[in-house]
């Protein structure tokens, strides 16, 4: 009986042993096995498909023609890093002059500008509020004149116009009043677009003569400083003897240039550049830095009437 009883221990614990291996098993199949290669399986099939979208979007890429790239200077005139309003002034200017209307005045502020829907990149965009009071004789003028604005390059957005229509005539020699309009735009920059400094718009204007001058990209202070250092033309002896026909002149010292001893007074003529001028009395292009040092011209425009300092060659 002792001895059967232990047999039928013996059978128990090999049946118990064998049923928590079978348990071990099933758990490492359902709960470890089966879950990783379903999600290896998933993956694989999502690898499959990015690849097949990424393989779909190279060969329309390849198929897309290329565009041309467009210059910054040229983005630029359209939302630039710098405010700018020196250049909206001289376009309220032509607008003014082509519609025959008055302007009575112009006013700018400046301040940060909130989008109604943040955009990722643009969280530094700066506005320039430009309100105007301007007289038009009738609506074609003043159609011509809000036409004139709404074709500048830059990136616009009209915020308001208010006017008050004339009154009626009711006789003959009755005179028409004048339309007074109130205009308020706003422009854009950008000023976290640093980088960009270098292919800022320039506004097509002449360096001062020894004044300072306000505006930063015209280097008013810069040439205000060498000037100071410099011996003023007005102090040079000089005996202006011009002939229209060669605008030859006297000579006299030139102390504004190193090595010129003797200089001729020339009066640009319409139609006459610095290239022209130096080839005439220098026979080539290399003038050109002579008559500018001698005058202090620092760009490249001249002006029909004007007298130019023509040194010697060194």
């Amino acid at each position: 009986m002792t001895s059967l009883t232990k047999r039928q221990k013996e059978g128990a614990l090999i049946v118990l042993a064998s049923l928590f291996l079978l348990a071990i098993v099933a758990y490492s199949y359902f709960m470890l096995y089966a879950p990783a290669r379903d999600a290896r399986e998933q993956a694989e099939n999502l690898l499959r498909s990015e690849r097949e979208v990424y393989m779909a979007l190279e060969n329309q890429l390849k198929e897309t023609p290329e565009g041309d790239r467009v210059p910054t200077s040229e983005l630029q005139q359209r939302v630039a890093i710098e405010p700018l309003t020196d250049l909206i002034l001289l376009q309220i200017e032509q607008a003014e002059l082509i519609s025959g209307t008055t302007v009575k005045s112009v006013t700018f502020s400046e301040g940060p500008f909130e989008l109604l829907q943040p955009v990722e990149g643009v969280e530094n965009l700066q506005e320039v509020l430009t309100s105007i009071q301007v007289d038009a004789l009738d609506y074609p003028s003043l159609n011509a004149f809000l036409t004139e604005i709404e074709a500048m390059k830059r990136i616009m957005i009209i915020d308001s116009i208010d006017f008050t229509g004339p009154e009626e005539l009711t006789q003959a020699d009755q005179e028409a009043d004048v339309i007074t309009v109130n205009l308020n735009f706003s422009a854009f920059y950008r000023p976290d677009l640093v980088a960009l400094s270098d292919t800022l718009p320039k506004v097509d204007a002449p360096a001062p003569v020894r004044k300072t001058n306000p505006l930063a990209q015209n280097d008013g202070l810069e040439y205000a400083e060498e000037e100071e250092e410099e011996t003023p033309v007005a102090d040079i002896d000089v005996n202006v003897n011009i002939d229209p026909d060669d605008a030859a002149a006297a000579t006299s010292p030139n102390p504004n240039v190193a090595g010129a001893r003797t200089a001729i007074i020339h009066e640009v003529q319409p139609n006459e550049t610095l290239y022209s001028i130096a080839r005439k009395y220098y026979g080539s292009q290399d003038g050109e830095k002579l008559i500018r040092e001698a005058n202090s011209i620092r760009g490249w425009t001249i002006y029909a009437g004007e007298n130019l300092i023509i040194p010697e060659r060194p």
